[in-house]
């Protein structure tokens, strides 16, 4: 398994859970910029859990994949992991536009399944 994340402090974090729940050594720690990287990868799975622009989005009515990321295109995002393996699974906040989602899945040729979790 391969984890990647931009934020070095981030990828440190994840390491220290890793070696909590006993599973480090199943997953390379990568500190990098997926969009680059990802033209590179090929996979079974990639799980996309990219920023949600800070606390900020909750407030919004609905959550837009295209500009309430912290300046990534969400659908960009989506691509280049489709690019790199056949199945993906986007982490996404509970206002997200789903119509958005199932659009740009469309447009992408790609089945989509959306579940949406409650604690």
């Amino acid at each position: 398994m391969l984890a990647i994340d931009i934020d070095g402090e981030k990828v440190a974090m994840a390491r220290h859970n890793a070696r909590v729940y006993g599973v480090a050594h199943l997953i390379e720690f990568v500190v990098g910029d997926f969009l680059a990287l990802a033209p590179r990868l090929r996979a079974n799975a990639v799980f996309l859990s990219p920023p949600w622009g800070g606390p900020e989005y909750a407030d919004a009515d609905a959550f837009d994949i295209d500009t309430m990321m912290g300046g990534l295109d969400g659908t960009a995002v989506l691509h280049a992991a489709l690019a790199a393996a056949p199945n993906a699974a986007y982490y996404l906040p509970r206002n997200v536009r789903r119509g958005q989602v199932a659009a740009r899945a469309r447009a992408l040729d790609c089945p989509l399944e959306l579940e949406r979790c409650f604690l």
